[in-house]
């Protein structure tokens, strides 16, 4: 999770556990292993993930599109990136078409959340933008949990309110999606 400074982000990591012989199996790691034989696979770190800013993630994201070929580009933003994707697509024409979005438990708003919760900052975007994104991307997915204890299932249902034509993917028993190590809906839905 984000945070608006450092001494909320410091408070957080006293709360979490941590040990350092534990080995977390990554979501975007087996998803690029399964991919590796048929995709140019790019993972943008994007500058200080723990205090995160619209403006910084925008610049560090252009950064990338010289990376680019115009084959088949399937771009994937999970939480905050999916809301950055988002804004970011109603704000800027992408430079290459985009053949498949996918948004995993994304962030709709704000309106839902506790105090201590809220997050969204300079990424939030009036929600009648969403539709406008459309015209750049051949195919979106939305998965989302509805076991999600970090963003609400409730924020996929209302941004597929603004996306008629998006695939709906409802999971059950996968959290906020952060710790899962295999995604088998996601890889299904990009190769075929």
């Amino acid at each position: 999770m984000c945070h608006p400074d450092n001494d909320s982000f410091c408070k957080a990591i006293e709360t979490r556990d941590y040990n350092p012989f534990e080995e977390k199996n990554k979501r975007k790691d087996w998803l690029k292993e399964q991919l590796k034989s048929e995709y140019e696979i790019i993972q943008p770190n994007m500058p200080n993930k723990n205090m995160a800013s619209y403006k910084a993630r925008k610049i560090r994201f252009e950064k990338i599109f010289p990376y680019l070929n115009g084959e088949d580009l399937i771009v994937i933003g999970q939480s905050l990136w999916a809301m950055f994707l988002i804004k970011y697509l109603w704000e800027n024409i992408f430079p290459k078409k985009i053949k498949q979005l996918h948004l995993i438990s994304s962030v709709f708003d704000e309106s839902d959340m506790s105090e201590e919760e809220k997050y969204a900052w300079d990424f939030t975007y009036n929600p009648e933008i969403i539709p406008h994104i459309q015209p750049q991307v051949e195919q979106i997915f939305l998965y989302h949990s509805t076991d999600d204890d970090i963003v609400p299932y409730s924020h996929t249902e209302k941004i597929k309110a603004y996306l008629p034509k998006a695939k709906l993917i409802t999971l059950t028993d996968k959290g906020h999606l952060f710790g899962v190590s295999e995604f088998p809906e996601l890889l299904e839905n990009i190769v075929k």
